[in-house]
């Protein structure tokens, strides 16, 4: 037993992109808009995320947008290193932009419109025709692998916990252009297939089978990138059973995330852990097997 081609295909299908792109445009108009920026500072308000990636399903309500600082950077270079390059510090820092990017959005949106998480900021639509949107304030970060030349590095996003005041790393232009080549090298097998893993997940949730958190779609995503090309195409049935007899058949010890470049597992909140990802294809394998 297997579920159906037919249910297969209506999972696979992309949901509404309409209402994430007036989300996206109304936060991008107001940060263009506000004139209390230093002069010199420059930054990219751009989608990120499922919709950005186009692995979006029906129902889901969170827009990621980034509003990425592009004037100054962090690195993982030492004092020795940016001196060697010639880097000065610059005197308008993340909180700096933060504060700015928050009075900006709550003179827009208005401040009971507007929640200040961990991560990201919640701005919640005051009429319809806008989601919820997370939006990511960031600094351009990068992650340099060849210290001998100034361009030798990959280019990412970083930002800082609220809470505890952490870096985090990201690399969200390098994951959309990673997904876009998997797509592309399946035969536009790869991002469907995403849409169905993720639906799947959304009914064993309805069902109590497992809980929400237990897989969250960045993650799901993460892990279906790990899977061989050759395991997707001809059609959606014969796609969901060799990912998941890969996944059931072989060593997850060295999958990675999307952009290539950090380890899919771990206990950070950047990372899934190996254990989660497992009860997650378990449950969904024995869905497969009962359908």
């Amino acid at each position: 037993m297997s579920i159906s081609e037919n249910q297969l295909d209506t999972w696979s299908h992309q949901g509404s992109i309409t209402n994430s792109a007036n989300t996206a445009n109304a936060i991008k108009d107001a940060i263009n808009s506000y004139a209390s920026f230093p002069t010199g500072v420059s930054f990219d308000v751009y989608l990120s995320g499922s919709y950005k990636n186009d692995t979006n399903i029906f129902g889901e309500s969170d827009v990621d947008v980034v509003v990425e600082l592009t004037s100054s950077f962090y690195s993982n270079l030492t004092d020795e290193q940016k001196s060697t390059f010639s880097l000065t510090g610059s005197s308008y820092r993340y909180d700096d932009f933060k504060k700015d990017v928050i009075n900006c959005l709550e003179a827009n949106f208005s401040k009971k419109h507007i929640e200040v998480g961990n991560k990201a900021i919640k701005v919640y639509p005051a009429h319809n025709g806008r989601l919820h949107a997370d939006v990511l304030v960031c600094y351009s970060y990068r992650l340099y692998t060849d210290f001998t030349r100034i361009t030798g590095y990959h280019q990412g996003v970083s930002f800082f916990r609220a809470d505890n005041n952490a870096e985090v790393i990201n690399f969200p232009k390098k994951h959309s252009e990673i997904d876009t080549i998997k797509h592309q090298n399946t035969n536009g097998y790869f991002k469907p297939t995403v849409r169905i893993f993720k639906n799947i997940k959304k009914t064993l949730v309805n069902d109590s089978v497992i809980e929400k958190k237990l897989a969250p779609s960045y993650f799901i995503e993460c892990l279906l990138s790990n899977v061989p090309n050759d395991c997707y195409g001809t059609n959606y049935s014969q796609t969901v059973f060799k990912v998941l007899t890969y996944l059931q058949t072989n060593n997850w010890d060295n999958f990675r995330c999307v952009n290539g470049l950090t380890p899919l597992w771990g206990d950070t909140t950047e990372t899934w852990e190996l254990d989660s990802a497992k009860k997650f294809v378990s449950a969904v394998i024995a869905k497969w097997n009962k359908s």
